[in-house]
C-alpha cells in the first residue's frame, strides 16, 4: 500500500513518516507537496488538507483521504462520492476553538479590550476613580447560552461554560437519543435555541444545510444577544450580520471566521465595515491554529491512518452526504 502525505515537508512530518516506516514495513510512505510523475497513479491513501481536483483525478487507485483538520467543505464532495473515495478528518483542535470562543465572550463582557486601550491612554474606570457600577464590567457567571452545533467544539464549549454555572442549551437538526454531558437540554428548533440563550455560539460545520442559515430574518430574533461565530463565516449571511449590528439588533458579536481573506495579509475581513463597530470583538480565524492544536490534529491524523492500515477503517470518518 502507498500512502502520500500531500503536505509541505518539514521536520515534524518527516519524523511522523519515519515512525510509520518503522512500524509498517509492508507500506510505502511518501512525503511531498509535489509528487513525482507516476506516483499518484498507485496511491491508496492521501493525507493532507487542501487537495486539488487535478491531483485526485490522477490518483486512480485512491480509496481514502485523511484531512489533517476538521473542515472538509473545500473538497470536491460530488467527485469523491462518484469515485467512492472515503474521507476522514481530525478534531484535535476542537478544545482550542472552544477556548477561543470563551475568551471572546469574556473579553466582551469583561470590557478587557476597551479598558486596556483606555488605560494605555491613562483613562480610568470603576471604583478607584469614584465611578459607579454603570462603569464597570459584567460577569459571564450564570448566563444562559445556546450553542448551535453539538459536535466536538460545542461539547468542549459546554464543558467550559459549566465552570461558570451557565445554563447551556444545544441545537442540532438531527435527534440524538443519548444524553450529552454538560448540556441542560438539546433542542431541534432554531428559534427555540435562540430564545433560550442570551449568548449564541455558532460551532457548526459548513454544509449545504448550514450555509446562510443565519440570515436577516433569523438575526432579527437575536435582539440584545451576543453572537459568537467560530464555525464558518458563510453560515452567517454577511449583510445580515452588518445590518444587525448597525441597527442595534445584536448586543454585540465576536467573530473568528470571516468573508474576505486577502492574499497579502492586509485588508478588511468583510466588504461591510463590520470590523469598525465598537461592540465587535475581532479574531483573524486563528481559533484552532495554535502549536498545541496542530499537535493534537496530527495525533488524530495518525490515529485515523493507523486504524485504517490495521483494520480498514479510520477512526473519524466523514459522512459525505452530510459533509461532516
Amino acid at each position: 500500500m502507498k500512502v502520500l502525505f500531500y503536505i509541505k515537508p518539514n521536520d515534524f512530518w518527516r519524523n511522523k513518516v519515519e515512525e510509520l516506516k518503522e512500524e509498517y514495513n509492508n507500506c510505502e510512505f511518501i512525503l511531498s507537496d509535489q509528487p513525482a510523475e507516476g506516483i499518484l497513479e498507485s496511491i491508496e491513501v492521501i493525507v493532507g488538507g487542501k487537495i486539488e481536483e487535478e491531483i485526485l483525478e490522477q490518483a486512480k487507485t485512491l480509496k481514502l483521504i485523511i484531512v489533517n483538520f476538521a473542515g472538509v467543505n473545500h473538497l470536491p464532495i460530488a467527485f469523491l462520492k462518484d469515485r467512492g473515495i472515503r474521507v476522514a478528518n481530525s478534531h484535535g483542535n476542537a478544545r482550542y476553538v472552544a477556548e477561543r470562543a470563551l475568551a471572546i465572550v469574556m473579553a466582551f463582557y469583561g470590557k478587557i479590550i476597551d479598558y486596556h486601550n483606555d488605560l494605555k491612554e491613562e483613562r480610568w474606570h470603576g471604583f478607584w476613580v469614584n465611578k459607579g457600577l454603570n462603569d464597570t464590567w459584567s460577569s459571564l457567571q450564570e448566563r444562559s447560552c445556546s450553542i448551535l452545533g453539538v459536535g466536538e467544539i460545542g461539547r468542549y464549549l459546554a464543558k467550559y461554560l459549566k465552570v461558570f454555572d451557565c445554563k447551556v442549551t444545544g441545537f442540532r437538526k438531527r435527534k440524538v437519543h443519548e444524553s450529552i454531558p454538560n448540556f441542560d437540554e438539546i433542542v431541534y428548533d432554531l428559534d427555540e435555541a435562540i430564545d433560550k440563550g442570551e449568548i449564541i455560539f455558532i460551532t457548526l460545520p459548513m454544509t449545504k444545510e448550514t450555509e446562510g442559515m443565519i440570515n436577516y430574518d433569523v438575526m432579527k430574533k437575536m435582539k440584545n444577544r451576543f453572537l459568537v461565530n467560530v464555525g464558518r463565516g458563510s453560515i452567517v449571511e454577511e449583510e445580515a450580520l452588518y445590518r444587525a449590528l448597525k441597527e442595534g439588533i445584536l448586543l454585540g458579536a465576536g467573530i473568528d471566521c470571516w468573508y474576505n481573506y486577502p492574499p497579502d495579509a492586509v485588508g478588511p475581513p468583510s466588504k461591510y465595515p463590520i470590523h469598525k463597530f465598537p461592540n465587535v470583538v475581532l479574531s483573524p480565524h486563528v481559533a484552532g491554529f495554535t502549536p498545541e492544536a496542530a499537535r493534537k490534529n496530527s495525533d488524530y491524523t495518525m490515529q485515523n491512518l493507523r486504524q485504517y492500515l490495521e483494520k480498514g477503517n479510520p477512526v473519524h470518518e466523514v459522512d459525505l452526504n452530510l459533509s461532516y
